[in-house]
């Protein structure tokens, strides 16, 4: 494998640690501090030169602040003569504003990839993005890791006694996958959102009959929880005996929590791609580990 270094960001949620470990490759803990005026500073304290750079900076809250940290990350290393950079983003910002969906509004993934490119980055991994061909915009090599062997692991007890549900069509490819590992049966329901006021109806999709067995909710980001709340309820109204919610992302901003708990979700189970001690969390370090090699080969 070729010579490369892990720099660990201001935000990995110590993946960075953990994959430096994992690959035995040389850790560089960067110099960071907020200036008086608010501004972020950085500084990458160690020589680089000739070594691929793989910077780990997930994008979690704060999201703009870990952005322009990101960027400043990027362009400090590239003053060092790296080899190539690689960014490891465990959480991706701005994922899901994939496209306009009204006039007027920006694509921001679009935008933030083409600024990461511009910075200097030569390829980038991510965990579970919104909409994975929406990474095309960064022109370099690109790798989206789904962490559903990760929850399977987890899930064991469950194996062949539940139903995989998807919150909306969109989650159904996540569902199937899950239910094939799990050999459980799979169904979906179909979501309408309206765009101005966020309100969310539910209908269900085809063999939704949970016949009185635990129901395994998976989606890619939870932020506010409503979508999952929802199919939560409505798996219960069927005679789901119980709930359990599963997630790449758990940002579950403000109350998301509480709000989970009341509606009578009974486990809720994520990665470390954020911060979260509320939920049982899966390592993603070694999926990245597996994947990054590869990456490096290539490079």
């Amino acid at each position: 494998m070729v010579s490369a270094v892990i720099i660990d960001g201001t935000a990995s949620n110590g993946i960075g640690k953990a994959l430096a470990n994992e690959m035995k490759l040389q850790l560089i803990n960067i110099e960071a501090k907020d200036l008086p005026d608010g501004e972020s500073y950085v500084r990458i304290p160690k020589a680089i030169s000739n070594k691929i750079a793989v910077i780990v900076q997930s994008l979690y809250p704060p999201q703009n602040k870990h952005i322009v940290e990101l960027l400043l990350i990027i362009d400090a290393v590239k003053s060092l003569n790296p080899n190539k950079i690689v960014l490891i983003i465990p959480y991706l910002a701005y994922a899901r504003q994939n496209k306009r969906f009204m006039t007027g509004e920006p694509a921001s993934i679009q935008l933030l990839l083409r600024l990461f490119k511009c910075a200097g980055a030569h390829a980038l991994i991510t965990i579970d993005p919104h909409k994975p061909k929406s990474l095309t915009m960064f022109k370099g090599k690109v790798l989206a890791i789904e962490p559903i062997r990760l929850f399977s692991d987890a899930l064991s007890a469950y194996k062949g006694k539940a139903v995989i549900l998807a919150p909306d069509v969109g989650a159904l490819s996540k569902a199937k996958a899950l239910a094939s590992l799990m050999e459980n049966k799979f169904t979906f329901l179909e979501k309408d959102r309206d765009k101005k006021t966020g309100m969310i109806s539910l209908k269900a999709g085809q063999n939704f009959n949970f016949e009185k067995l635990p129901v395994i909710i998976i989606d890619d980001v939870i932020s506010t929880g409503s979508t999952v709340i929802q199919a939560t309820r409505f798996a219960k109204s069927h005679d789901a005996s119980k709930v359990i919610v599963v997630a790449s992302h758990l940002i579950m901003a403000g109350d998301c929590y509480k709000r989970m708990k009341t509606a009578g979700i009974s486990k809720i189970i994520g990665t470390n791609t954020i911060p979260n001690s509320k939920a049982l969390v899966q390592d993603v370090s070694k999926l990245i580990a597996e994947n990054l090699k590869t990456i490096l080969d290539s490079l």
